[in-house]
């Protein structure tokens, strides 16, 4: 069980910086010694997070498969309360795909029970993941002002809980909701604030994506600026 857990901790911390191919390969690893062992509970919370790796890459369909195995195996199995995943998370993982599958609808009733649970039990982390989630459906129905809410909400939990990652990630967020009402100096700073939290906690192919954003934005607000009656 020691090698299990060293394998799951090294797998989501290479995940949080980032590193998807290695991440990958350590949850397989440890997707092997769950069979060997042929232990519900390692199964449980290998195939889980290969679906967060493939969700995160786009790839919606493995991600969905391996999701459906992780919950076989949590429905059919006794586990062992130290590894496997609380019912809020694979509420938050049915959320993610039926975003991918544009069931949006669908995805925010989940996500709305996953936040009142994770909130009850007290998991600031989840309710962070979730509060987020729930940024990116409100922005994808066209609700800015609501998911930027939802954003400050995420930046907030993932602040208190000293989450470079998370923050990093919010502050993008947040940034694009800028963008969208044309606020390049607003969208600057937020990405800016990014990028600083994103290197500070070792993503650092977030941190790189977030730079070119970071570039990209500072061009349109160079373009925004001109004004042609000036020539």
């Amino acid at each position: 069980m020691e090698q299990a857990v060293a394998l799951n901790e090294h797998g989501l911390s290479l995940w949080k910086c980032g590193d998807l191919e290695s991440a990958q390969t350590t949850f397989e690893r440890l997707l092997e010694l769950a069979l060997t062992e042929n232990c519900p509970a390692l199964l449980g919370t290998a195939w889980n997070n290969l679906a967060v790796i493939h969700r995160e890459r786009g790839e919606s369909s493995r991600a969905a498969a391996c999701q459906q195995q992780s919950w076989r195996t949590t429905f059919d199995g006794a586990f062992d309360d130290s590894i496997t995943n609380p019912p809020a998370t694979d509420l938050g993982n049915l959320a993610n795909d039926a975003i991918l599958a544009g069931n949006l609808h669908f995805a925010e009733r989940l996500l709305n029970v996953a936040l009142a649970d994770d909130l009850r039990r007290g998991d600031l982390a989840d309710a962070a993941a979730d509060f987020g989630n729930l940024g990116i459906v409100a922005a994808l129905a066209g609700r800015f002002e609501q998911a930027q809410n939802h954003f400050q909400w995420a930046l907030q939990l993932h602040s208190h809980l000293g989450d470079d990652r998370g923050q990093g990630c919010d502050l993008g967020h947040l940034a694009e909701m800028a963008m969208v009402v044309t606020d390049w100096s607003a969208a600057r700073e937020f990405m800016t604030r990014s990028v600083f939290h994103l290197k500070r906690g070792g993503c650092h192919d977030l941190a790189r994506r977030a730079c070119r954003s970071l570039r990209e934005i500072s061009s349109r607000r160079r373009l925004a600026a001109f004004d042609p009656a000036r020539n």
